[in-house]
């Protein structure tokens, strides 16, 4: 059976083209979606341009909006920090209703760190809670990114969160690197996942610290393309199409020599080599 997997242009991939650009770029560069980085986004909507103007843009070059990436600190909990948060949602979700993306991806980060795990989830379960109603008045879903660093960072966390939510519109996005270099799941517990849980995928590669080893800057252990490093690459894809899956697949790094390189080139380059493992 033909697989119906699409590539899909990650902004962290161009981190240095504003946002038009990266919707040329990845017409340019054969990707069939984007997935469009927030603080991109919100620079563009700052000087005035709206989200139509970038409808318009996608529309124009064929591009699907797959995802905007992401809304940070979902976990915090001070009043100041919580408002701040549920008004970017709903800034993001009027966009995404606009141009057409059905999802949002959302992070824990570290704010809680030192709290007993099940209490992290309680916590940030109550604030996705609001996220996701939020986002269910414009028809918009969310992703759960586990950092590789952070509290909630293993499959299992993952899908707690999700229970302890209770809302039929949060899902996982599946990112090879951070659930590999946290030893955060296996490829065979990705095979067994329903597909229809997983909202997107992060096509990666990289290295890891070794286990009970401090976590360096990402940026030290995410630079290359995928096939360039040590993780498993195809084992990941191989269990992600287990599962059915047949949405897009995004791929990303974080690396500075990468983003001062030719960004047509890299963005090119990294839509070949996603085109090798699905």
């Amino acid at each position: 059976m033909e697989n119906m997997m699409k590539t899909s242009l990650h902004g962290q991939v161009t981190l240095y083209a504003n946002i038009l650009t990266d919707v040329r770029i990845a017409r340019m560069c054969g990707y069939s979606g984007i997935e469009l980085h927030t603080d991109k986004l919100l620079r563009y909507l700052d000087v005035g341009m709206t989200a139509g103007e970038l409808k318009s843009a996608l529309d124009t070059y064929g591009i699907e909006p797959v995802a905007i990436d992401i809304i940070g600190d979902l976990e915090v909990q001070d009043a100041a920090g919580r408002e701040k948060l549920f008004a970017l949602t709903e800034r993001l979700c009027r966009v995404a209703a606009v141009i057409g993306a059905p999802t949002i991806q959302v992070n824990p980060f570290s704010a809680l760190q030192g709290y007993p795990i099940d209490d992290i989830i309680r916590m940030t379960a109550d604030n996705l809670r609001v996220v996701a109603d939020i986002g269910a008045e414009q028809g918009i879903r969310f992703q759960i990114e586990g950092a590789a660093w952070t509290p909630i960072h293993s499959l299992q966390h993952c899908l707690d969160l999700i229970t302890a939510t209770g809302r039929p519109n949060v899902g996982l996005v599946i990112d090879f690197w951070h659930f590999w270099a946290s030893r955060g799941a296996e490829p065979e517990d990705i095979s067994r996942l329903d597909p229809g849980i997983i909202y997107g995928v992060h096509l990666c590669d990289g290295y890891r610290p070794e286990p009970g080893a401090p976590w360096p800057d990402e940026r030290e252990l995410r630079g290359c393309l995928p096939g360039d490093g040590e993780l498993p690459v195809r084992e990941w894809m191989d269990a992600v199409a287990a599962t059915g899956y047949t949405g897009f697949v995004s791929g990303e790094f974080l690396n500075q020599r990468l983003w001062e390189a030719d960004l047509l080139y890299v963005a090119e380059e990294m839509r070949r080599r996603i085109e090798q493992y699905i």
